[in-house]
């Protein structure tokens, strides 16, 4: 056996430790094993386009690598390779190689591509297909709906944009706890017990199955998240449940290809579940319920729509300033379509411009948001108008927040995520003076340690250079005053001090006597 296989062998008997990730792409490569891997490559049909997806995934350098290797047989000597990039880039790229499972041996004399993913890469470049799945056409949804004797409004992007953020403002006011708001699917309500993010509440006397659910400290972090990170935790917490079925692999295989497979759809898309394997037409329902997917019965038929939220998993890069800026213009039209009425006919949507003199004015009608703004500023500060709603930060809110256990990255990214279209043409939405005024509020974290002292005071001659000596071999040592007398003591340290103190005295006081 080779070093790759053995390699490939530890792989499978060793999963990946886990550790926290940031989308569909990232998951695939912390947490599947080699072996695995390997295995979506080969699938039939749909592993061509896992091939195509990790090919994106890596550097431009290494892409070139992938694609030339391809075109020779699938194999090259690795002195050869060596040209074709940058001196001290060949190692990091065929590093970058082999964690994904792309080559077989990263030490031999040939850089050869894996079989799995050669045969995937070939099918990918070959094949004219865009989209794993034929989309349905407006004039087709029609003649369905003719046929069904139905007729509907019909989907359109921002329509998908309102329905995600309407899903996780569900999830959200069950968190604060709003009243008059429907609970979650309980696969939600799970989630958020699963995750910390909600827990019995401790202080209910009566019966403990009883108790109602309260926000933790995690769970207010969780609140202040962009919805792309809020579903992706949603969706790991679901991959997970899958590995506990009785064909945990094979569902979660599924998972993952499918997910895969919804970045090369278009978003306001319209695609039939009966394209889909029969687990997949199940988990359709189960994302429909995280706002990655809005699923539509016409007839005996369902159709399922991509939104937003899915291509930010899979399928837009940060350094993809194009499709970036695609899905940051179809939010924000989203919610220049909800401004443009006097009273916003929509809540789903926040607004917030912050002024140099530290006063949001958030346009919603939507009691979650207030409920949000509540938790950095002066609840007594709100001022309502129909549309709009008036607070103001301060240090104390600020720091309050900030004993929750929110930090004032979260803060700042929450109040440029929400601004006001109008103020996301140029620069940054959010004053610099305010910017640098949180951000010293939370070094005042750091910059002042409080700790719980006991004083003492020394009451007769020598007793303050022996207590103080003492206390310093210890480490119970604070600070001290020559001139007061005074001593400052670790509070976890009194009672050691205290007893050399009595000890120190007694010795003092039978001196003079036995003179």
């Amino acid at each position: 056996m080779n070093s790759a296989d053995e390699a490939a062998t530890k792989a499978h008997q060793t999963p990946t430790p886990q550790r926290p990730t940031t989308g569909v792409l990232d998951y695939l490569q912390s947490a599947l094993p080699r072996a695995q891997l390997l295995d979506l490559y080969t699938e039939e049909s749909r592993g061509r386009f896992v091939c195509r997806a990790v090919l994106q995934q890596l550097s431009e350098t290494a892409q070139q690598v992938v694609v030339r290797l391809s075109c020779t047989g699938g194999a090259f000597p690795a002195a050869g390779v060596q040209v074709w990039a940058r001196p001290g880039r060949y190692e990091r790229i065929v590093a970058e190689l082999y964690r994904w499972a792309l080559i077989q041996d990263s030490a031999a004399a040939t850089l050869t591509l894996t079989p799995e993913f050669a045969k995937g890469l070939q099918e990918s470049l070959v094949s004219l297909d865009a989209s794993p799945w034929t989309a349905i056409t407006a004039s087709q949804i029609v003649a369905m709906e003719q046929e069904a004797s139905e007729r509907s409004k019909q989907v359109t992007p921002e329509d998908l944009e309102r329905y995600t953020q309407t899903q996780w403002d569900a999830v959200l006011h069950f968190l604060v706890g709003t009243v008059g708001q429907a609970e979650p699917p309980p696969a939600v309500v799970h989630f958020l017990l699963q995750t910390d993010l909600m827990q019995a509440d401790p202080e209910y006397a009566g019966d403990e199955e009883e108790a109602p659910l309260v926000i933790t400290q995690k769970g207010y972090d969780f609140m202040l998240q962009d919805s792309y990170q809020q579903v992706w935790h949603f969706v790991v917490q679901y991959l997970r449940s899958l590995e506990s079925h009785e064909k945990g692999l094979v569902l979660r295989k599924e998972a993952l290809i499918l997910l895969i497979c919804l970045s090369f759809a278009r978003t306001g898309e319209a695609y039939l579940a009966s394209s889909l394997k029969k687990d997949g037409r199940v988990m359709v329902k189960d994302l429909a319920l995280f706002g990655l997917l809005y699923t539509r019965k016409i007839g005996k038929a369902t159709l399922f729509y991509p939104t937003r939220v899915a291509m930010q998993l899979v399928g837009v890069q940060a350094n993809n300033a194009t499709d970036a800026a695609a899905v940051w213009s179809l939010s924000s039209k989203a919610l220049d379509s909800a401004l443009a009425h006097p009273r916003p006919h929509d809540s789903s949507h926040l607004a917030i411009i912050c002024q140099t003199n530290f006063q949001l004015c958030a346009y919603t009608t939507s009691e979650l948001h207030v409920s949000m703004l509540g938790l950095f500023c002066e609840v007594q500060t709100i001022r309502r108008l129909p549309n709009v709603v008036f607070m103001t930060m301060s240090r104390d809110s600020v720091k309050a927040a900030f004993g929750l256990g929110i930090q004032a990255r979260q803060i700042l990214r929450f109040l440029e995520k929400h601004a006001h279209p109008k103020l996301r043409i140029s620069g940054s939405p959010v004053p610099s003076n305010v910017v640098d005024q949180i951000w010293l509020w939370d070094r005042e974290l750091s910059r002042v340690i409080f700790t719980q002292v006991y004083q003492h005071q020394c009451l007769i001659p020598g007793e303050f250079r022996a207590v103080q000596q003492y206390a310093r071999d210890t480490g119970a040592h604070a600070w001290s005053s020559d001139r007061r007398q005074q001593i400052l003591i670790d509070y976890g340290k009194v009672e050691k001090v205290q007893n050399f103190t009595r000890q120190w005295r007694a010795k003092t006081a039978a001196r003079p006597a036995e003179a």
